[in-house]
């Protein structure tokens, strides 16, 4: 299902521990996942939300950010499909 940022970002806000949201990249855009979680050494280190982009979640983090909303739209550009 394909989503808006603003509702992706809603999601990512719900986020609690060891929970992530996963969405297919088409191959227009590189394919494979993306998948947004909580850091889990926030604060100590990075930032809050990560963002990994691979064949499977299993990768080190693409992309990091304090703010859903930068995580929400790259994947909304992109346009990521919630799986």
């Amino acid at each position: 299902m394909k989503m808006d940022w603003k509702e992706i970002m809603q999601q990512v806000e719900q986020l609690k521990d060891r929970q992530t949201l996963k969405f297919k990249i088409p191959q227009t855009f590189g394919g494979g996942m993306a998948v947004i979680e909580l850091n889990q050494n926030y604060p100590k280190n990075g930032k809050k939300y990560l963002l990994k982009l691979g064949k499977d979640e299993n990768v080190s983090p693409y992309f990091d950010s304090d703010k859903p909303k930068d995580l929400a739209k790259w994947v909304a550009d992109r346009m990521g499909e919630l799986v």
